[in-house]
């Protein structure tokens, strides 16, 4: 295990060289990472490997002598789009500089000899559990794949990182694998057991992304309500929650939740989590279906009547909390009763944000075998009769915003614009919940020749005031 301490911050901007702990440069490294945010957590580990190494860590590929892609293999589509850019990568070794190209992640772990057989473009596969040696010409691969003696690598908070999301808005991983049996789902199959980090390595990673500027620490795991169950030490969720909160600062910071799996969320939770500062009122909590038949052959813990009642609970136990949702529909077996209870029971309003998902036949899946398999282009049609349901619930609540003013956390320039800005509230997640457009500002957030001065405002939190609704987004005006 790598001892040194991590290394946090902007990601490095070309051609400058983050500081590394050889004197030797060994050339410029670029990671392309796919997938979830889990997957964003391991590419800045890898990076953090690769400087420490001796390389400079650049953004763009064409500028990199060594290129690792960090593929996804959750669903088909996930490894068609990883195959893809392999190819459009390895090009680049007949084109640009590249000399080496690595492929890493859940692809290596569910395909790793067909890709060995098909990609001889690619110079090395990197297991899930050697990140550490990344870039490194020893491989520990063959150990890692030997089941009996498997790793299974956790990563900790001594191992080193940079940052690849910006400073102010960090992916913090408190646990690694699943337990769970699922029958749609092979991430236990890839990602093994599920695992918990011990709470001071937690604590001690948040302290140190405070103090270097984090305002937003997204606490992720496959399964968040699931912490601490595997350890003897009484670790879980809130009394790790209870801790981050008393985290020592000047500056104000978020803590927010994604993937909290339904069985492990109570009154005790959600009443503690809302009496803790520092943790937004927002919770992600997968529910994939609502309707009992489906949910059973899913193999969730909750049927339709109880999972109907912890929502209905929850609403009534915290209605500030903001909560968000996926739902899987085209599910082997799904009715058109089905899909009917799921579109009546999102048109309730319960949630300020929905992902809806057509089903993926999936091979090392239980749910692959089922019988009544689902016309993909009817489960597309399912997802966007439910998407609509959810539209108009958006509408309904992002107009109620109008005239308001709350608090945002700037993230910086838009992506159609330098002269608007983008922020967002508590209430919405990094790339997944829309955003607050800011179009006028403050003379006081102005540079000498009356720009807006992005330096001065990114990563600040300060009052927005609601002028209109545009889709997803808000629009208003930074106070």
């Amino acid at each position: 295990m790598n001892n040194k301490l991590p290394i946090f911050g902007e990601k490095p901007q070309e051609p400058e060289r983050p500081h590394v702990a050889q004197e030797k440069f060994l050339g410029n490294a670029a990671i392309v990472t796919l997938g979830c945010a889990k997957n964003t957590v391991d590419s800045e580990v890898m990076l953090g490997a690769l400087a420490n190494r001796g390389f400079r860590t650049v953004s763009d590929p064409e500028n990199a002598e060594l290129v690792v892609v960090n593929t996804c293999a959750f669903l088909e589509s996930a490894v068609e789009e990883g195959v893809d850019t392999i190819l459009s990568l390895a090009e680049l070794k007949k084109t640009g500089r590249l000399k080496q190209l690595l492929v890493a992640g859940c692809m290596v772990e569910r395909y790793r000899k067909d890709l060995e057989e098909s990609l001889p473009e690619v110079d090395r596969f990197v297991s899930t559990d050697e990140l550490l040696s990344v870039g490194s010409e020893e491989s520990t691969t063959e150990q890692c794949f030997n089941e009996a003696r498997r790793p299974y690598f956790l990563y900790d908070e001594t191992m080193p990182r940079v940052l690849s999301t910006g400073s102010h808005s960090v992916y913090l991983k408190i646990s690694e694998g699943c337990d769970r049996p699922c029958s749609f789902c092979i991430i236990p199959k890839i990602r093994g057991g599920f695992r918990s980090r011990p709470v001071q390595s937690i604590v001690s990673e948040a302290e140190g992304l405070v103090s270097q500027g984090a305002k937003e620490l997204n606490l992720i795991a496959q399964d968040l309500t699931a912490y601490g169950d595997d350890r003897d030490d009484g670790a879980n969720l809130l009394a790790l929650l209870r801790q981050m909160d008393g985290i020592e600062s000047d500056n104000d910071f978020w803590i927010r939740l994604f993937y909290a799996y339904p069985i492990g969320v109570s009154r005790e939770f959600i009443e503690g989590i809302l009496s803790l500062n520092r943790v937004a009122d927002y919770l992600d909590m997968p529910l994939q279906h609502i309707a009992g038949p489906v949910l059973k052959s899913m193999r969730r813990p909750l049927g339709g009547r109880r999972t109907q009642e912890l929502i209905e609970n929850i609403r009534h136990w915290a209605p500030e909390l903001k909560l968000r949702t996926t739902f899987i529909v085209g599910f082997p077996g799904e009715t058109e009763d089905d899909v009917n209870q799921l579109v009546d029971f999102v048109s309730q309003g319960h949630f300020a944000h929905v992902g809806v998902f057509a089903y993926s036949q999936e091979k090392e899946a239980d749910s692959f075998t089922y019988p009544n398999q689902i016309d993909p282009e009817l489960a597309e049609e399912r997802r966007a009769r439910v998407m609509l349901a959810q539209q108009t619930v958006v509408e309904k609540h992002l107009a109620s915003y109008l005239g308001k003013e709350f608090e945002v956390l700037v993230e910086g320039s838009h992506s159609e614009s330098d002269l608007l800005m983008t922020g967002r509230a508590s209430w919405q997640g990094p790339e997944v919940d829309g955003e607050v457009i800011i179009n006028q500002v403050d003379e006081r957030w102005l540079d000498e020749s009356g720009q807006l001065d992005h330096g001065k405002i990114k990563g600040l939190f300060t009052q927005v005031k609601i002028s209109e609704v545009a889709g997803y987004d808000l629009v208003g005006e930074l106070k």
